[in-house]
């Protein structure tokens, strides 16, 4: 508490020796509470939504998963790259989900928007590692968004238009119980970023969509239920008239769950049943051939979670049922044939665990037993986990973590530039599943009457049967495709430590962190000598956020990476051969990128209010300093040219103007 204020009230009298005598009729106690738009909660780092109406956006857009990136542990990536790497962790090895129902492509084009419209949500959550026993089967860290639990007094909304897309939000009470929430986004990207998507001259087509739906009714004060839906897809078409070639690009997610929540004595149930798809098509056609290749996962699940006291144990049921990359090829010169079969599965874990205190320790422990069943045979896993803490002050502790898990999904392809070409396949069918041993050591501190925190901690995970594609696009035309044949299995450890401090009250608010973090694999017998960087590894990263308000009116936002460039393969030479160009590469990732800089700026002007509604505009600019990233690497055909040249995004600064409505 800040600072702190007593009132009393009441009424005083003399007694026959001179005591004085008071009745205290009322007392009160006020104060002003730190409320900052970044909490940490039970190890994980809960972003308020309404902090990102004060940050820089990206073409309007103001994305949950984008500020993920900057939090203390997690990488900030390139802007090709959609994935979240969470403490040297492949995207893979993370859960996203809404609601705690699983979302298995959350990213739209190239990895600039997550699949989720901020304003339908309160909070997002991000725990940098699935260490708990109600953790889901992943062996990196969980992003949870967390839906409005709070039924508003009237109708109230959201409304925003930006350059490439607009976004609309109503909250609805129906009834005195129950209330309704609609949200709804779309893309109109190339009427004005037209510049932007575009490939060595040639345009790309694009469009994308979100709908989401809340709604909840409480019949009493111990009973809630609520139904969470979403829906959201792209269509990305390109066309290169040089080669003839038509290509595009077709993907969906659909989620739908149903929760309750029952409240009795000391007990708290929460159940949930659910469905959740993900697909894609990517087709390409050229005179001598053409290709399609579909994938999708989708599972039904049913979830338990009982709390009495320090006790909680649960049951975590999903069954799924995959379809791997399946490519159809057709043309004059193909040799392939035969499709992939379709995976069936089912997930069942149960898991239980305490938690309390003795004195200055507390303790948290737990397992997770997990039943995977195929219909190539069943495995079994125990997966224990514990967490001992260390009250150093009452604003300061140690914790010590140590946890193992197993992840019975795997998710590969031969791109990661956010497309969805990677694809998932169920462990069973020729592969093992993944496996972490992990431990951490973090320090706390809130300083200055909770005005500053202080956090640092260190960590190492071994991890086991990783997999990686070997594949590529020309397997499906001269080749019979076969899914064990394009991937590898292997090994791996990730280690770092990483040091925040932040500001939490004040006209200045925000944190900066240091992160430094190693993410090396090895694949025996696959032709890669001994242990390398992971293609995401980035050693060195320094993130800084900041919010400055100025008056009721004005406000500012800047958010600043720097960082290593990630690592790369370099080609040495390449020669032609019946009209196909062929590569010889260096050791693998043994170059590096040049290092990564971006400073995006912002600034946010709220319009005089008026009857109850709040309105403004916000302008940003993404790499303000117009710093050239490089992204990678690429073989460049220019008449009878050939050469390898850097490849950066289209612009270096990225203006935009938003309007924004709330009522």
């Amino acid at each position: 508490m800040a600072s702190s204020a007593v009132a009393v009230r009441g009424s005083a009298a003399a007694d026959s020796v001179g005591t004085l005598t008071d009745t205290l009729r009322q007392v009160s106690v006020t104060g002003r509470r730190v409320r900052s738009g970044l909490r940490s909660v039970d190890g994980a780092s809960v972003v308020s939504m309404e902090l990102m109406h004060r940050m820089p956006r990206i073409l309007g857009n103001a994305d949950p998963m984008h500020y993920a990136q900057m939090l203390p542990g997690v990488q900030t990536n390139s802007e090709y790259d959609a994935g979240l790497h969470i403490q040297g962790s492949d995207n893979s090895h993370n859960q996203v989900s809404l609601g705690g129902v699983p979302i298995y492509n959350a990213a739209h084009m190239l990895g600039f928007f997550s699949v989720f419209n901020p304003t339908h949500f309160s909070a997002m959550s991000l725990s940098k590692r699935a260490s708990s026993p109600s953790s889901p089967n992943c062996l990196g860290g969980t992003l949870d968004m967390m839906p409005h639990a709070d039924r508003p007094p009237r109708a109230t909304g959201d409304v925003s238009v930006g350059p490439m897309s607009s976004q609309a939000t109503v909250r609805l009470p129906v009834g005195n119980k129950a209330h309704l929430a609609l949200s709804a986004r779309a893309a109109y990207l190339n009427l004005l970023y037209s510049r932007w998507l575009e490939f060595d001259g040639q345009s790309v087509n694009y469009f994308f969509h979100d709908y989401n739906l809340t709604f909840a009714w409480q019949p009493d004060a111990r009973n809630r239920l609520w139904l969470e839906a979403y829906y959201g897809g792209d269509d990305v078409g390109f066309s290169e008239g040089n080669y003839g070639m038509d290509t595009s690009l077709r993907w969906a997610n659909a989620m739908a769950a149903l929760h309750w929540q029952h409240l009795s004595g000391r007990l708290t149930l929460r159940q949930s049943l659910f469905f959740t798809r993900s697909g894609s098509r990517f087709s390409l056609d050229q005179p001598t051939v053409s290709v399609v290749l579909p994938s999708s996962i989708s599972d039904v699940g049913y979830k338990l979670k009982a709390s009495v006291g320090h006790f909680e144990a649960g049951l975590d049921a999903t069954y799924h049922y995959i379809r791997p990359q399946d490519p159809s090829v057709g043309g004059a010169y193909v040799q392939t044939s035969g499709s992939q079969g379709r995976q069936r599965a089912a997930e069942v874990s149960l898991w239980g665990g305490w938690g309390g205190e003795f004195g200055r320790l507390g303790v948290d422990a737990g397992v997770r037993s997990t039943l995977f069943a195929t219909t190539r045979g069943s495995r079994a896993s125990a997966d224990p986990s514990l967490a001992l803490s260390w009250r150093l002050s009452p604003s300061a502790k140690l914790k010590l973590d140590a946890w193992a898990r197993h992840q019975y999904l795997v998710r590969t392809g031969f791109s990661d530039i956010g497309l969805p070409t990677e694809f998932w396949f169920s462990s069973g069918y020729g592969q093992e599943p993944g496996r972490l041993l992990g431990a951490s050591l973090g320090f706390e501190a809130y300083l200055g009457r909770g005005a500053w925190r202080l956090e640092a901690e260190a960590y190492y995970k071994r991890l086991y049967h990783q997999v990686e594609y070997i594949g590529n696009v020309f397997d499906f035309v001269y080749d019979d495709y076969s899914l064990d044949k394009s991937v590898m299995s292997g090994e791996g450890y990730n280690c770092g430590a990483m040091l925040m401090l932040e500001r939490r009250k004040g006209r200045l608010t925000g944190w900066v962190a240091y992160a430094f973090g190693l993410a090396r694999r090895r694949f025996p017998g696959a032709g890669l000598s001994g242990w390398y960087p992971a293609s995401h590894e980035r050693p060195h990263e320094l993130n800084a956020v900041a919010t400055f308000r100025l008056s009721p009116r004005w406000s500012f936002g800047a958010t600043l990476v720097v960082a290593s460039g990630n690592p790369f393969t370099r080609i040495e030479r390449f020669y032609l051969l019946s009209d196909h160009i062929f590569s010889e590469y260096g050791p693998h990732n043994a170059e590096r990128l040049p290092p990564y800089a971006r400073l995006d700026l912002s600034v946010n002007y709220d319009f005089r209010p008026r009857h109850g509604r709040r309105s403004g505009i916000n302008l940003s600019l993404y790499n303000a300093t117009g710093h050239e990233n490089v992204l990678f690497y690429r073989l460049k055909i220019s008449g009878d040219e050939y050469a390898v040249r850097p490849f950066s995004f289209a612009l270096r600064v990225l203006p935009s103007i938003n309007y924004y409505l709330s009522f």
